[in-house]
Parts: structure tokens; sequence; C-alpha cells
């Protein structure tokens, strides 16, 4: 008689891994393997679903479960300003093609549920919610509605300071700022009762920051780092931006001894890092904490993952990466992690599955994602093996 997939009962091969993953004593590399040796046995080529099948293995891995879901999604979006951004009149390097004051324009239209994640959210069935971790303060003060924005209580306020004349934060209000992505991280999972998570940002020139953390941690030359970021061309090209944006990081990296940052994640964030980048990178470390996986966005987002790990190698584990970005720095984060990961007997994650020319941010890409870490787990819980296959009676 053929199995019940209506149920799963009967189906000896799953059954056997949903005993081996509920051992306690099984660490997440053996977890992994065991999956992945699952997938292999299944009614399809060897790894022919490629990056669907790490996706499928890792969560089954963390949750511990051959019946893997993340039904219940949770976008959190960080959201703060640059003083390397800011006008040469306010004392910025006006690193970006866009105003700072966009930032708190974009937070306006995700309140109003009008803006690119507002309306990605709501096609996947993700609960979304955005926090203003150190915008900059406008003209006239916006009343958040706290039903999608809110304002975090440690708000950093006026946002960082231009890293090539000073720090960008202080070593406190890096502490805080990954002190409240935790916390808004762990609220906001438990709240939604979420099965994974995606993170994003908000924050003109967090590009050009992002570029500077990565060049900081990793000792690169700033000259293969940097990209257009957010550019007023379709095609995102736009060598005057990206000409500025090398001149400005070199500065940086002048000013702070490039060498006194590398692989010190905390100094690095204290030296040239962004309010948002270091909450994400806090949330992250909470996720983990609760084996929560992440998708995780594009360039900015990946700098933030690169920051949780040389943090807590253990991050590692519970990254989907969704999708790749535009920018040129996003490879070197990517291989950093992947170091981090290979050095700790940990699985290395996969390179990102979508690669669409996304560079938006607020999420977008991974909130895109969603569907394609919803299939990863239905390959495990439905898919039948070859064994299953063979053994049907026409």
């Amino acid at each position: 008689m053929a199995p019940d997939y209506g149920n799963n009962k009967g189906r000896s091969e799953l059954c056997a891994l949903t005993t081996a993953l509920a051992d306690p004593k099984q660490t997440f590399a053996q977890n992994y393997e065991l999956v992945r040796t699952y997938l292999d046995s299944l009614a399809k080529p060897v790894g022919s679903l490629g990056a669907l099948e790490d996706y499928a293995a890792r969560i089954a891995a963390l949750q511990r479960s051959a019946e893997p879901n993340v039904d219940k999604a949770a976008c959190l979006i960080f959201a703060a300003d640059h003083g390397v951004a800011k006008d040469k009149s306010e004392g910025g390097e006006n690193c970006s093609s866009y105003p700072q004051a966009v930032s708190r324009k974009v937070l306006e239209g995700l309140d109003h549920g009008i803006a690119g994640a507002s309306a990605l959210a709501r096609s996947n069935d993700v609960a979304l919610r955005v926090v203003d971790v150190g915008l900059a303060d406008g003209p006239t003060e916006y009343e958040w509605s706290k039903k999608v924005v809110r304002s975090s209580e440690t708000k950093l306020k006026g946002g960082t300071k231009n890293f090539c004349k000073e720090c960008a934060m202080t070593r406190e209000e890096v502490e805080q700022c990954i002190s409240t992505g935790r916390k808004e991280t762990s609220k906001f999972i438990d709240e939604m009762c979420g099965k994974i998570v995606i993170f994003g940002e908000v924050g003109i020139g967090n590009t050009t920051t992002s570029s500077a953390l990565i060049a900081a941690l990793t000792g690169v030359n700033v000259g293969s780092l940097c990209g257009t970021g957010a550019s007023t061309t379709r095609d995102g090209i736009n060598d005057e931006v990206v000409a500025k944006k090398v001149a400005i990081i070199k500065e940086a990296m002048q000013y702070h001894d490039q060498s006194t940052l590398h692989g010190a994640p905390l100094k690095a964030l204290e030296a040239v890092g962004g309010a948002e980048i270091a909450a994400m990178a806090g949330g992250m470390l909470q996720a983990s904490e609760n084996d929560i996986p992440i998708l995780v966005d594009g360039f900015i987002v990946t700098t933030a993952a690169m920051i949780a790990c040389q943090i807590d190698p253990a991050v590692t584990r519970v990254l989907l990466f969704a999708t790749q970005s535009t920018e040129k720095g996003q490879t070197i984060a990517l291989e950093t992690i992947g170091s981090i990961a290979k050095s700790n007997g940990i699985p290395v994650p996969v390179t990102p599955a979508l690669n669409m020319n996304l560079r938006m941010g607020e999420a977008t890409g991974g909130l895109l994602a969603v569907p394609l870490a919803r299939s990863a787990c239905a390959i495990v819980g439905e898919l039948a093996t070859l064994g299953e296959v063979l053994g049907l009676e026409m």
C-alpha cells in the first residue's frame, strides 16, 4: 500500500529522520548532514534543487524537525541616518545620489503601507515592523502610527557622525544599538510566533557605510568594494558616484587607521558604523540564540550578518542568503562569512538564491525569497523518496 502523504504516517525514512533530529545530543552540523542525506534519497537527481536544498536542511536542522515550517514570517526593518550622507554645508560628505531627508520619507511611506516592503510583505503574508533607531530630526516631527513604524526608546539622536572627521558612534552607542536590535527582534518574534525573520534597512548613505565597514574589518582594497548604491539611473551605473565613495572611504580608513580595525567588529562599528547596521547585527545574534532562520537581504544586511558572525560564529548556522547584490562588496562579506563557518565546523551557507539586479533595500529581496523558504520546507516533509515512488502501485 502506498504511504499516506496527508499525514506522513507510515513513511519509514521520514519517521527515522524525525527521531534522529529530536536527539538533543546531535549538533547542528550533524543534523544538517542528516537532512542533506535524506534529501539525497528523494525522488529527484541528487542536489538538483540547488540552494533550496541548503535552505531545507538548514531550517529542518534548526527546528529539529523532519516537517519544518516557516508559515509565520516576520520582517523587521531598522532605520537610521548617517553623518557621512549629510550635505557638506551640514558637516557631511554628501556621499549619496539622494539627500538624507529621503530616509524619513521612505519611513512615512512604510507607515502608510505604500512602500515597496509594504506591498511585498502583504503579498507574501509576512508581518512587518519598522523601528527608527537613529533617523535625523526633520523640519517637523512626524508622529509614527506605531502600527508599523515606531521609534526606539534608545534612539540615537540625529543619527551617526561623519566618520571622515570623527568616530561615527561611541562604544556605548554601539552597544545600545546592538541591544535594541536584540530586544526588538525577540519581542517581534514572540508577538508573531515567528518561525523565520527577514531583516531590512533604511538609511541614505548606508552602502558607503557598509563598504567602509567591510574595508575596515577585512583589510580589502577600497577600490574593489564600492558600487553606486541607490542610483538615479536604471542600470545602477554611475562612475562619478563610485569614485566619490572610494575617495570618502579611503579618507575614513586613513583617519581611523584601517589596520587597527581589522577583525574588530565593535571597534569598526564605533569608527565607521551605522545605527541600523548595529541593530540588525544585534537582531541576528538574538535570532541565532533562538535557532530562528534568517533570510538575509542584499548588501547592507549581508554586512550586518558578517559583523554578527564575527561576534558569534554560531550565527552562520541560521543564514539563508536571499539576493545577490549589485554591490561588489557583498562578495567579500559572503566569503568572510563562509570562512568563519568553515573554521568553526559549520556548514557554509550557499550563495544568494536570487540574482535579479535588486538594489532597493527595505528587505525587498528577503521578502521575495519567503516563498522559496516555504517551498524548501515542503520538500523535506512532502516529497517522496525514490524507494517510495518505486513502490507505488499504478
